[in-house]
C-alpha cells in the first residue's frame, strides 16, 4: 500500500514538473517565435520557417539552438501524450504498485544525444551547398556528386537523408539559375515525384518555390533575348525603350507609323502568358497605352485603303448614281476590315452582345453575297416590283448559299459567325495574297485581283 501511494504521489508530481518546464520556459518558444503548444504540426511549421533564414552553412551557431528547441517542443508534446496514458493507467488501475525506486532524470538527461545528431546532421548539410555549386556549373557533374553523397553511409540513415532532401529542395529553390530540366533530372535523383499533384519528398509549397524558381529563370533569359533582338534598327531600339524603360512616352506618331506598335502588342501578350513575373518590369505607361488603344496602323491596313479605293473608283465609273454606290462600298469595306475588329474589342466583355453583333454582321454579308451571286445568274434575278418573288428568290439564295458556306467552313467556327468569317477573308483576301508575291508575280496579281473584285462589285450593284 506504501507503494502505490508512493506511485500516485511520485509519478504525477514527476510528470507536472516535467510538463510544466517544458511549456513555461520562455526560451524554446521564442526561438520557435510561437506561443507554447502541444500541437506537433504548429511546432514543426514554425521549425520549417525558421529554418529558412538559420541556414546551417551561415549560422551555425543559431542552427544548433533552433535544433535543440525544436527537439525539446518536439519532447514536450511526447511526454504530454505520455503523461496521459500514465494518468489513465493510474487511475484505472488501483492496485498498481511501484517495484522499484523512481529516479528523476533532469531534462538534459532525457534529450541525451542531440549533439551527436546534430553534428550529423550538419556533416549531411555541409554538402547541399557544394553539390548545387557544381550543378549550376556542369549539369552531368553535379549529379553525379549528388548521387555519390546520397550513396554514401551517412545518407543511410533515413532520418538524415529526409533532412538533407528538404534542405536541397530549400536552396534549389533559392538558387537563380535553375531551369526545368535540372529540377526534373534531380527529381529522379531524389524521389520527389514532382509531376504529380501531391509531391512524395518535398512538400507542396517548397515545389512551388522551386517553379518560382524556374519562372524567373525563363524570365532573365527571355528579357535578355529581347534585349539582343531589338538592336537592329533605331526603331527597333526605340521600340525597347518604349518596354523596358519606366516613364517613356509613347509618341503621336507611333500610333500612325505602320506595324510600329504591332510586335510591341504581341510581346506584350507573350509576357504575360508566359513570363507573368516580368511584367512588373515593363514600363507602365507603355502597358497602359496598349491595353487603351482600340486600333494601331499597319501595312494591311494602308494597303487594303488603297486598294478597295482604287477599285470602288474603277468599278463604279459607269455608274449613274456613282457616288452613292461608292459611299455604300466604302462603308461596308470598312466594317468588315475595321469595324468589326473594334467593335470585337469592345464588347469583348459583354459575350452576348458579341454574338448579336456577329450575327447581325453575318446576315449583313450572307445578303450581299447572294446579290452578287444573283447578279451573277441574270436569269434569276428577280424584279424589283414583285415583292413576293423578290422575298423568295433571296430567301432560298440564302439558304443554299448558308449551307455551301457551312459545308465549306473549319469546324471552328461557330454557326452565326460562318458568313461574316468568310466576308472578312473575301475582304483582306488581297492582302494576304501580296504578301507572299514578289517582283513580276506580285504585279499580275494585283492586275489580276482589280479585274476579278472589280467584276464582283459590278455584279453587286447591278
Amino acid at each position: 500500500m506504501a507503494h502505490r501511494h508512493l506511485c500516485r504521489d511520485v509519478i504525477p508530481l514527476f510528470v507536472a514538473r516535467d510538463l510544466g518546464g517544458g511549456m513555461n520556459n520562455p526560451y524554446i518558444w521564442s526561438v520557435l517565435d510561437i506561443e507554447p503548444t502541444d500541437d506537433l504540426s504548429i511546432i514543426k511549421r514554425a521549425y520549417a520557417r525558421k529554418l529558412k533564414t538559420t541556414r546551417p552553412d551561415q549560422d551555425p551557431e543559431g542552427y544548433q539552438r533552433l535544433r535543440e528547441a525544436f527537439e525539446q517542443a518536439k519532447g514536450y508534446v511526447d511526454r504530454t501524450s505520455k503523461s496521459d496514458v500514465v494518468t489513465e493507467i493510474l487511475n484505472e488501475s488501483p492496485s498498481f504498485t511501484l517495484r522499484m525506486p523512481v529516479h528523476i532524470e533532469p531534462l538534459k538527461e532525457l534529450t541525451s544525444g542531440i549533439g551527436d545528431a546534430l553534428e550529423q546532421e550538419l556533416e549531411a548539410l555541409r554538402q547541399v551547398t557544394a553539390i548545387i555549386d557544381v550543378m549550376m556549373e556542369d549539369e552531368t557533374e553535379g549529379l553525379n556528386l549528388l548521387k555519390s553523397v546520397l550513396s554514401g553511409e551517412l545518407l543511410q540513415n533515413l532520418r538524415l537523408r529526409e533532412v538533407f532532401s528538404q534542405e536541397l529542395a530549400a536552396q534549389l529553390s533559392e538558387r537563380e539559375g535553375l531551369y526545368s530540366a535540372l529540377l526534373i533530372r534531380v527529381s529522379e535523383v531524389m524521389g520527389w515525384d514532382i509531376d504529380h499533384y501531391q509531391p512524395g519528398g518535398i512538400p507542396a509549397h517548397r515545389l512551388a518555390a522551386l517553379y518560382r524558381q524556374i519562372e524567373n529563370t525563363g524570365a532573365k533569359y527571355f528579357l535578355a533575348q529581347l534585349q539582343n533582338k531589338y538592336q537592329k534598327s533605331a526603331l527597333d531600339r526605340q521600340r525597347l525603350r518604349l518596354l523596358t524603360v519606366e516613364g517613356a512616352t509613347l509618341a503621336w506618331w507611333a500610333r500612325w507609323m505602320p506595324d510600329f506598335l504591332k510586335p510591341l502588342y504581341e510581346e506584350l501578350s507573350h509576357i504575360r502568358m508566359n513570363y507573368p513575373s516580368l511584367v512588373p518590369q515593363l514600363n507602365s505607361q507603355l502597358v497602359k497605352a496598349l491595353d487603351e488603344s482600340r486600333t494601331a496602323m499597319s501595312w494591311g491596313t494602308l494597303f487594303l485603303a488603297g486598294f478597295w479605293l482604287l477599285l470602288t473608283l474603277l468599278a463604279t465609273r459607269e455608274d449613274p448614281d456613282k457616288w452613292r454606290d461608292r459611299i455604300l462600298l466604302i462603308a461596308i469595306i470598312g466594317v468588315y476590315t475595321q469595324g468589326y475588329s473594334f467593335l470585337e474589342s469592345v464588347l469583348r466583355d459583354r459575350p452576348r452582345s458579341l454574338k448579336v453583333a456577329q450575327g447581325g454582321l453575318s446576315l449583313l454579308a450572307l445578303l450581299i453575297l447572294v446579290k452578287m451571286l444573283l447578279g451573277f445568274f441574270d436569269a434569276f434575278k428577280p424584279e424589283s416590283g414583285h415583292l413576293q418573288i423578290l422575298l423568295t428568290d433571296y430567301g432560298v439564295m440564302s439558304v443554299v448559299g448558308f449551307c455551301v458556306l457551312w459545308m465549306m467552313a473549319p469546324k471552328a467556327w461557330k454557326w452565326y459567325q460562318v458568313p461574316l468569317n468568310a466576308m472578312i477573308i473575301l475582304v483582306v483576301f488581297p492582302w494576304q495574297l501580296m504578301k507572299k508575291s514578289e517582283g513580276i508575280v506580285g504585279i499580275v496579281s494585283f492586275v489580276l485581283l482589280l479585274a476579278m473584285y472589280a467584276f464582283l462589285i459590278a455584279l453587286g450593284i447591278r
